[in-house]
């Protein structure tokens, strides 16, 4: 048997809309592990997060592996380690914070244990309760953070933000250019990365340190931040629920959604079947 590796991401596609995963969907993911294939919870929200909902969901296990915060780190669950970390340098985050600041618009980066900014918006008190991990106000970013953060959010929630948002990337290109890629993970939430870092990379780093061929590897999402990993897996699969974009990327549509166990019938179809 050729083993496989499943790479999953979270919100709106393995998570429900109530965060919850379907008791049919966590048979199939067990029944993969069971016959010695792998799976990976990749996901944009941070590592503490991604943990938290692992071990919420009893998805925290030998042959599970966590890809946070679009990649840029990478968990072994089984032991308990982060196996490849990439972060923000200082000064690029020094200039998102001063430029989003500047136009009025929310901005926070993170620690290993919090999100953290220099003010609490309205939106950063919505996105921490979803993700459920705790603020922590910083006099200054970036001198008082612990360690260059792997990523940084600018974050609207008001109406037209997706306009606003995309107003802001072009307006800032080349402040980052060389520097950052900035992603969207939803109409919402603007994310700005390391250079190089993606779901996609992490797919292709997760498969050559198991020794699995990437088109033994499987993807399944549903957003825009979720396309590196489509075009890098064998079998790039998106959730009924998914974007247009998205599923301009995929190689195969689910007939379900998140809110109907997509995430099982996709394993069934190309891990089980």
């Amino acid at each position: 048997m050729r083993t496989k590796i499943f790479f999953s991401d979270l919100d709106g596609t393995l998570l429900d809309d109530d965060k919850n995963v379907s008791e049919k969907d966590l048979a199939s993911i067990y029944s993969m592990l069971d016959m010695g294939h792998r799976f990976v919870i990749a996901t944009g929200r941070p590592i503490f997060s991604a943990k938290l909902v692992a071990k919420n969901l009893k998805l925290y296990r030998e042959g599970i592996f966590i890809a946070a915060s679009n990649g840029g780190v990478i968990y072994e669950c089984g032991a308990e380690k982060i196996i490849s970390s990439s972060c923000l340098d200082p000064d690029t985050v020094d200039m998102l914070f001063r430029a989003a600041l500047l136009e009025g618009l929310s901005v926070h980066t993170y620690t290993d244990d919090f999100v953290v900014s220099v003010v609490k918006t309205p939106e950063i008190e919505a996105y921490t309760s979803r993700i459920m991990m705790p603020f922590k106000m910083l006099g200054s970013i970036p001198e008082d953070l612990p360690a260059p953060p792997p990523k940084l959010i600018v974050m609207s929630i008001k109406e037209g933000s997706r306009k606003r948002l995309e107003e802001f990337e072009r307006s800032h290109a080349a402040l980052v250019a060389g520097r950052a890629q900035s992603v969207f993970s939803n109409d919402f939430l603007l994310e700005y990365l390391p250079l190089g870092v993606s779901k996609g990379r992490a797919l292709e780093v997760l498969c050559d340190l198991l020794g699995i061929p990437a088109s033994d590897s499987i993807a399944a999402g549903d957003e825009a931040n979720d396309i590196p990993m489509l075009e890098a897996a064998g079998v790039g699969a998106v959730m009924f629920n998914g974007t247009d974009e998205a599923k301009s990327h995929a190689d195969y549509v689910a007939a379900h959604s998140n809110n109907e166990s997509g995430v099982s019938e996709i394993i069934e179809k190309f891990v089980l079947g």
